[in-house]
């Protein structure tokens, strides 16, 4: 008989129970305040109802959603934490009703109170609690029909308003962890353009110390250099002089003699011995960053040799050099890798020079990896195990105080990697240290 003749009361209390499981998934404050208010409107048909939720930066209750009759409501955007209403909500954790205030409530807070709901316009005040925090209070105006709200509202209401405390307690909760979130990336955000920055910076120091220590290289070899440009020069000079002079004292019979042909051949001969000294000398000097251009590994190694000559040509080592022929290019800088080839020869010259000792280069390459392979093993005293990790660290040598930086082979080891490329120090049972230099072959 219920159902047939308060079907409409049914209709709202499956409406409002729909309403209380399905609330607890949204997560936002105004979309719950929204959702309770023209929920509890349209079902219960009540002539207003409002929510005033707790703002955690203000010590105030703020009237975040309203739903009201027609005619003008004056209602409060703020509701003061202090207010009795407040009070005894946070005291009694229970609804207030206008019409049992004086079963509910003291004779000395009764009239603070009912002030509070008069400026209100409440008939029913329902808190939202949550673990005994009150998140905010949801008001009622009377219903529209003139009745009174049952036991069997009022429990549904209840049922909604802890339901709707649990929604806003999940929907805070994700503000803070998408708040926290969004600090968080940002905070990633700015820590990877400054990772970015130091990384750009770090290049920029890297690329400086590879100029600085080729320049430096190339420093220490121009009077070597000049040295050896002096004597091919001077027996040029001497040479073309002299057939000058021979020349200027023959008569138009007699013809060149063969020791003055033979000459002129030995000075052009000398000075394409200058020319290939001056060529190496520009070519590993060169200060252009492109890595574009085609590299032959052999001509890297032989101009390297060349000028490191000077160093070695009074020593009592041996170089043994074996190029494989038909290497395929490379794509990478000439002068940077040039700088590689010179720092790993000269170290294997400080290694032997003192010992008599032999030096052996190589290069093939590696079909299955398509890489080109240079190796330069010496037979010095080789490199100690406990040091082996440490040799491509910036700043890390075995040498006297002013006799070496410490940046040779980090520098090789970074120029290599920017190539593509690997350099290892590999073990070997025998004596001395080898080098394995690998790049990948050109397209």
């Amino acid at each position: 008989m219920d159902r047939i003749f308060y079907k409409s009361k049914y209709d709202y209390q499956k409406t409002i129970k729909h309403v209380s499981r399905t609330i607890v998934s949204v997560l936002d404050d105004d979309a719950i305040a929204k959702l309770l208010t023209d929920t509890v409107v349209d079902t219960m048909l009540v002539e207003h109802c409002s929510v005033f939720l707790s703002e955690p930066s203000d010590r105030h209750f703020v009237n975040f959603s309203a739903t009201a009759k027609p005619v003008g409501l004056d209602q409060p955007l703020k509701w003061p934490i202090e207010s009795a209403l407040v009070e005894f909500m946070k005291t009694h954790h229970q609804p207030v009703m206008r019409r049992k205030v004086a079963k509910q409530i003291s004779a000395v807070d009764k009239k603070d109170v009912l002030s509070d709901l008069e400026i209100l316009n409440a008939d029913i005040v329902l808190p939202l609690l949550f673990k005994e925090q009150l998140y905010g209070f949801i008001i009622l105006g009377e219903k529209r029909s003139g009745d009174l709200f049952t036991k069997e509202d009022m429990d549904l209401l209840e049922t909604l308003s802890s339901q709707s405390a649990l929604a806003l307690e999940n929907a805070r909760s994700y503000k803070i962890i998408e708040d926290l979130n969004k600090d968080l990336e940002k905070k990633v955000e700015e820590r990877t353009r400054a990772l970015k920055e130091a990384l750009s910076e770090k290049e920029r120091t890297q690329e400086q110390l590879i100029r600085s220590e080729s320049l430096a290289a190339i420093g220490q070899l121009v009077a070597g250099v000049a040295h050896e440009l002096n004597n091919p020069l001077t027996t040029v000079t001497s040479l073309v002089q002299a057939a000058i002079e021979d020349i200027e004292q023959l008569d138009s019979e007699n013809s060149l003699d063969a020791y003055m042909i033979d000459d002129l051949k030995f000075a052009d001969k000398e000075l394409d011995r200058a020319r290939s000294i001056v060529s190496s000398l520009l070519g590993l000097s060169r200060q252009t960053q492109t890595y574009s251009e085609a590299v032959d590994i052999n001509s890297v190694i032989k101009d390297a040799l060349r000028i490191l000559y000077n160093q070695y040509k009074h020593c009592e080592l041996n170089i043994v050099e074996t190029y494989a022929r038909d290497l395929p290019d490379i794509r990478g800088n000439f002068a940077n890798l040039g700088q590689v080839a010179l720092n790993i020869i000269k170290n294997a010259i400080q290694a032997v020079v003192d010992m008599k000792g032999t030096i052996f280069l190589s290069t093939h390459f590696d079909v299955s990896a398509r890489q080109v392979v240079f190796l330069c093993k010496d037979t010095g005293p080789g490199i100690p195990v406990d040091i082996r990790e440490d040799i491509f660290k910036p700043f890390f040598t075995t040498k006297a105080v002013g006799k070496g930086t410490g940046l040779g082979l980090y520098i090789c080891h970074e120029i290599i990697v920017k190539h593509g490329g690997t350099l290892k120090h590999q073990k070997s049972d025998e004596t001395g240290a080898v080098f394995e230099v690998r790049l990948p072959a050109g397209a």
